[in-house]
């Protein structure tokens, strides 16, 4: 499923779930929907993003930019889609739309790029210990939560979901609902790199699935 906006419509209903619609704020009409994250799937989620924490850990930052970067071009090959999107989903502009997309590529890349740095291990002075050798490692978390606006639902969404990732974490997102074809869309774009699809879950949905998060 590409990004474009008639295809952001969500996941099949499985006749049970809420569904949580896709409003243009310009006319209210919808556009689109998806189904509802429960609390339930929330824990599935967390404990499914705890197995795989380990595989995601265990390969080297370098490993994680060469991966993290395809999403680069990606938004790139895509910004049509993704701006006509936003247009509809929270009423910006084609121009705050690139704008936008463009601080993301570009917060990306930088920390891509520093990245090596950032997470290497680093000597440090003893102290008063001089016969010791002092060292500070740095360790991912595991999984990691990440709640979204609706005012900047691309920028505040997808580099501090890359910084965790590239940090060695599995991460859960919970896109605005007020945005919700936004996040959609992001979900699309991330489940199109099969090397990081499996290490996040974008749970969908209002106030309640963030508390459960």
């Amino acid at each position: 499923m590409g990004a474009k906006v008639e295809a952001i419509k969500g996941r099949p209903l499985n006749g049970k779930a809420e569904i949580l619609p896709f409003v243009n704020p310009a006319t209210g009409t919808q556009f689109g929907s998806v189904p509802m994250t429960t609390a339930a799937d929330v824990q599935s989620a967390r404990r499914e993003m705890g197995a795989a924490a380990h595989i995601w850990a265990a390969k080297s930052v370098k490993e994680r930019v060469r991966i993290v970067r395809q999403l680069q071009g990606l938004l790139i090959d895509e910004m049509d889609e993704i701006t006509a999107v936003m247009n509809q989903d929270n009423g910006k502009s084609r121009q705050d739309a690139l704008a936008e997309l463009f601080m993301t590529v570009d917060l990306i890349n930088q920390y891509c790029n520093r990245a090596p740095r950032w997470l290497r291990r680093r000597r440090v002075s003893p102290g008063l210990q001089i016969f010791k050798k002092c060292y500070i490692e740095q360790h991912p978390h595991g999984v990691v939560g990440l709640i979204g606006p609706w005012n900047y639902p691309l920028v505040l969404i997808v580099p501090p979901l890359i910084s965790a990732l590239l940090a060695g974490n599995t991460v859960l997102v919970k896109p605005s609902e007020v945005t919700a074809a936004t996040g959609a869309m992001i979900e699309q774009l991330f489940g199109k790199i099969p090397e990081l699809a499996p290490f996040v879950r974008f749970l969908h949905g209002d106030g309640r699935v963030g508390a459960a998060l």
